[in-house]
């Protein structure tokens, strides 16, 4: 059991450095996983989008659960994280009180050192975020040192698969999309993406001492609640506002519901793929899929009145 500041003092005891140790330890040495990271093809299109060849995500994962609703209950009938083996928890984090947050591999992983962040896991938390699991995961974005690594939300008919709280953490050398694109300000803390992006999206810079900016965060994704707007969030780092420095950044896409069971075509649109990194199932997707296609799709999941909601968020 770790505390989240004990985690920062040298290189060996790093979040990072403490993730990537065991992961590979248990991904070199072990069965825990359904199937191997190694030497997994790459590429990017035009500059801009990341591709992911990885075959086995598609065949060799644990079925996806429906979901129906973006707030619907837990169900503990249901496959959740209190059900995996204890050798899939990499460590855990105190929390305040008993309460204790876990880090677990994905055992389908995009890519290497893909993992889960479940706060609380043993409250049995449905796939909602609340402010202090929001509050965590960027504190956990600031005290990795490693500008690598993202952690990512998808909300439920946003093509979360469990219904349990859980966050992604991956790691990709490469510079998204996403994180390249200008920002226009809404309102004070509050901005969208540039209307160059194919995804418009909400998005916040994040002072490391300064609770106002989770606070306006969490108003946009309580009113996404309130509305059953599905959504998906990206926590990552970005060059900050008007200066050189990178800054922690949320960045947060309302999108069209995807009720029912995920379906598994050439790819998904989550939180990765609206941020320009797409995972393929196959080597003829892997060749062919072009901008054009893959903006195509995108454009699908846009919301009908994002201008509108920009609207609604300055009243908020």
């Amino acid at each position: 059991m770790f505390k989240l500041e004990n985690l920062t003092t040298e290189n060996t005891t790093s979040f990072s450095s403490l993730l990537k140790t065991k992961w590979d330890e248990l991904h070199n040495n072990t069965n825990t996983f359904r199937y191997k990271i190694d030497k997994l093809q790459k590429k990017i299109v035009d500059g801009k989008y990341l591709l992911l060849l990885n075959p086995d995500r598609r065949s060799k994962r644990r079925e996806p659960d429906a979901m129906n609703d973006i707030c619907q209950p837990f169900d503990e009938n249901k496959f959740n994280f209190t059900k995996v083996s204890p050798k899939e928890i990499l460590f855990s984090i105190e929390g305040e009180d008993t309460d204790v947050h876990s880090v677990l591999v994905n055992d389908s992983p995009i890519s290497r050192y893909h993992s889960l962040l479940c706060p609380s896991l043993n409250k049995c938390l449905p796939q909602v975020v609340a402010p202090d699991s929001l509050e965590l995961a960027v504190q956990i974005m600031f005290t990795i040192q490693d500008r690598d690594i993202r952690i990512v939300f998808n909300s439920m008919c946003g093509y979360a698969s469990v219904n349990h709280l859980h966050y992604h953490l991956l790691e990709e050398q490469n510079t998204l999309h996403v994180e390249k694109v200008e920002w226009k300000q809404i309102k004070g803390n509050i901005y969208r993406l540039d209307e160059s992006y194919p995804v418009p999206a909400i998005c916040f810079e994040v002072q490391k001492h300064d609770p106002n900016v989770l606070k306006d965060v969490w108003k946009v994704l309580e009113y996404f609640l309130k509305r059953s707007i599905a959504h998906n969030i990206l926590i990552t780092r970005r060059p900050r506002q008007g200066g050189c420095d990178d800054a922690v950044c949320i960045v947060v896409w309302p999108r069209k519901s995807t009720a029912g069971a995920k379906p598994l075509a050439a790819f998904n649109v989550a939180a990765l793929e609206l941020s320009g990194w797409f995972t393929v199932y196959n080597a003829e997707d892997f060749n062919r899929l072009q901008t054009e296609d893959l903006e195509k799709e995108l454009h699908k999941w846009n919301i009908d009145d994002f201008s509108q909601l920009c609207e609604e968020i300055k009243n908020l």
